[in-house]
């Protein structure tokens, strides 16, 4: 029977948000029954929650979210078990845990770090010997379940070489309870005219 998995975190006031980003904030302006609608003015980044990066986040004139390849939004993946790992991801580890799909979610230690309100900063990442095999590969997609692929300190050089090279990244998936292996993938972004990124519901389906 088929299954399907929300890998989305909800967008929410007060969740945790990289720092120097906005925080969200989310206003009913409209309530029933005072009013004939429930309506809601939605103010947050970019990059909030489960969100997608196009390459113009990091590359000056790279393509925009609303130019991202439909085939690096949906297909076949493959959930990686790199919850051993304990803080960098290397070409290594991906050599060891991936099986030949061109979609790779990692599942990490990161996805315990939903629980806490606000920000961590000592979350997995991917190092640049990983984002080298990425691209080496031919890879077109990957997510990771925190709010950054590169570290905390150090994130620019690993989304430019990512990026450079054309790989989607998703940043913020939710993969708790969510077992390695291979799915159908869906995440799609808002269609943001020439934008630098967006907030995605994404979802796994398991025949």
């Amino acid at each position: 029977m088929m299954k399907i998995f929300d890998i989305s975190v909800s967008l929410h006031n007060g969740m945790p948000f990289f720092p120097g980003d906005p925080a969200p904030d989310i206003k009913r302006i409209l309530n029933m029954p005072k009013d004939a609608a429930n309506v809601s003015f939605l103010c947050m980044g970019s990059h909030t929650g489960t969100h997608v990066d196009p390459p113009l986040h990091f590359i000056e004139n790279g393509l925009p979210i609303d130019k991202i390849p439909l085939d690096h939004l949906y297909g076949k993946a493959e959930v990686l078990d790199l919850t051993g790992v304990e803080n960098e991801i290397s070409a290594g580890d991906l050599e060891k845990a991936s099986h030949g799909e061109k979609m790779l979610l990692f599942k990490t230690r990161n996805s315990q770090l939903w629980q806490y309100t606000g920000f961590r900063s000592d979350f997995a990442y991917l190092n640049e010997s990983g984002a080298d095999w990425v691209v080496q590969n031919g890879i077109k997609t990957i997510a990771i379940d925190y709010l950054s692929i590169g570290s905390f300190k150090g994130a620019e050089a690993v989304h430019k070489k990512l990026l450079g090279a054309g790989v989607t990244v998703i940043e913020g998936v939710d993969l708790t309870g969510i077992e390695p292996g291979k799915y159908t993938f869906a995440c799609l972004p808002l269609k943001i005219k020439d934008g630098d990124g967006s907030p995605a519901r994404a979802i796994l389906v398991k025949e």
